[in-house]
């Protein structure tokens, strides 16, 4: 936008400088056949800045297509493993429900026909306990909306081996509207979630009904993906990067984003050794990202590019572990998604991607 407007006000040079600094992030942006830089079309300086954006949409690294889900019309968001088991849990946004695909690689319904559960966003599993958590937020997107919906979310335990409903713990009807989106599961069970509108940090402990704040800050904007390393919660923040939040003395501190990159766009997150793989949906192109923390975990020793500019990085989702590999959703159904009344979306086929765990040269 900078760039625009610079351009409609005669200063080429600000908008090309504009220009250049999203390239030196690795990104780019449609300029191609955008009216508002008529005046800069054809010069040798606007020819650089595409070609620049043109390197960055390059492919680079691997994101191998391990399964194939035919014929999906909803959203596909959430993903968990089970490696007791094999299975892997599917989260869907539009048809309010939870898939389980077996080792075998049959896609069967794990969660009832409930009116309980809203557009199911993030999964996690607590083994010990023999749960799975699952995020559920009510949006325009799933089946069943009205406006009365609109603002309500709620943690659902489910019974891993009977997949029964042991309860749906509803946050507060407080006034402001809330969006859980993601979630991770504590040694003691304590289950975290980010609330993505409201935003804030939420706390449910072990056998409690009601949740508690962990984290509220005028620094958040749209909360995101979370892992736990030890007492420290490493929380996406959609529009302002990575902040930590100790969990002991609840201070919230914003991580510094390395130079010539940006950690803006961060949807799931989940913790390797040594750092974090990150799906980064909110930028052009879209990326798989292994971040590599400090031992102090305030800062960022290296952003290594797993996957970008594939044909098969569309519209990614959340993110988990497969047998230590990064494995998530592509095709997830949020691109060209009509919440028009009476309008089904279209069928397609959803992408488990595994992408891995070190980056092409």
């Amino acid at each position: 936008m900078l760039a625009a407007v610079s351009t409609l006000a005669g200063d080429a040079n600000g908008a090309l400088a504009a220009l250049n600094q999203i390239a030196a992030l690795g990104l780019a942006t449609a300029i191609e056949h955008d009216a508002d830089f008529a005046t800069l079309q054809g010069s040798p300086e606007f020819r650089r800045v595409q070609q620049r954006f043109a390197d960055n949409r390059a492919p680079r690294g691997q994101a191998l297509v391990f399964a194939e889900l035919p014929g999906r019309s909803g959203i596909i968001e959430g993903i968990a493993f089970r490696s007791r088991t094999g299975d892997l849990f599917l989260g869907d946004v539009h048809l309010r429900c939870i898939w389980r695909r077996g080792q075998d690689g049959r896609i069967t319904r794990f969660s009832a026909d409930d009116e309980e559960l809203f557009g199911v966003f993030g999964l996690a599993l607590d083994e010990t306990r023999n749960v799975l958590w699952a995020t559920t937020t009510a949006v325009p997107e799933m089946t069943g909306f009205n406006e009365e919906l609109e603002g309500r979310a709620a943690l659902a335990e489910f019974d891993l081996a009977t997949s029964e409903l042991r309860r749906v713990v509803h946050l507060p009807l407080d006034g402001r509207e809330h969006g859980l989106s993601d979630l991770v599961i504590a040694p003691d069970g304590t289950v975290y979630a980010t609330d993505s509108i409201s935003p804030l940090v939420w706390q449910l402990s072990p056998g409690a009904e009601e949740f508690e704040i962990v984290a509220d800050s005028p620094l958040f904007g749209s909360l995101q993906g979370l892992v736990l390393e030890r007492r420290t919660l490493i929380v996406a923040d959609y529009t302002n990067g990575l902040f930590t939040i100790d969990l002991d003395g609840r201070k919230i501190q914003a991580i510094p984003t390395p130079k010539n990159t940006t950690l803006i766009g961060i949807d799931g997150m989940v913790a390797v050794p040594g750092g974090i793989v990150v799906t980064q949906n909110g930028t052009d192109p879209q990326r798989v990202l292994h971040l590599t923390l400090a031992p102090d975990l305030r800062s960022v020793a290296n952003v290594a590019i797993l996957a970008t500019g594939l044909p098969e990085l569309q519209d990614i989702g959340l993110i988990t572990l497969m047998d230590s590999v990064p494995t998530l959703v592509a095709k997830t159904g949020w691109e060209g998604f009509s919440a028009a009344p009476n309008r089904s979306p279209a069928t397609r086929t959803v992408h488990l991607l595994q992408v891995p765990l070190s980056p092409e040269p």
